[in-house]
């Protein structure tokens, strides 16, 4: 019998995150935090060499280039020029933005249904 997923009741920290995948799973979080901790380390590394990181029905973490810009402090008025630089940006999926929107906390999975089993 599948286990029923913990229920979010509150804002999740990485700890808070380690600890409920460890409920889930019905492993002690020390057997869950290596593993965690392992994908946000690949995430990152994939990031910052410039790689896009696309977890299906979640989103995609987008790493770009922004050129070179004359900028302005609101302050002083003085301009100056802020260098070329990369940033990454996180583009949520649909299905995961439709969830939120709909508000299906209990139901909200990034798992792909079995095939034949999803509307045609």
């Amino acid at each position: 019998m599948k286990k029923k997923p913990t229920r979010i009741t509150h804002p999740l920290n990485t700890t808070s995150l380690i600890q409920t995948v460890a409920r889930d799973l019905d492993v002690q979080p020390a057997d869950v935090h290596d593993t965690v901790m392992a994908t946000f380390d690949v995430i990152a590394r994939a990031a910052a060499g410039g790689h896009n990181v696309a977890i299906t029905n979640f989103g995609t973490f987008r790493a770009y280039r922004v050129d070179a810009r004359q900028a302005r402090n609101p302050q002083t008025g003085k301009t100056r020029t802020v260098p070329a630089h990369r940033k990454v940006a996180f583009r949520v999926s649909p299905a995961l933005a439709d969830a939120v929107r709909r508000r299906l906390s209990a139901s909200a999975t990034i798992r792909k249904l079995p095939k034949g089993s999803g509307p045609r």
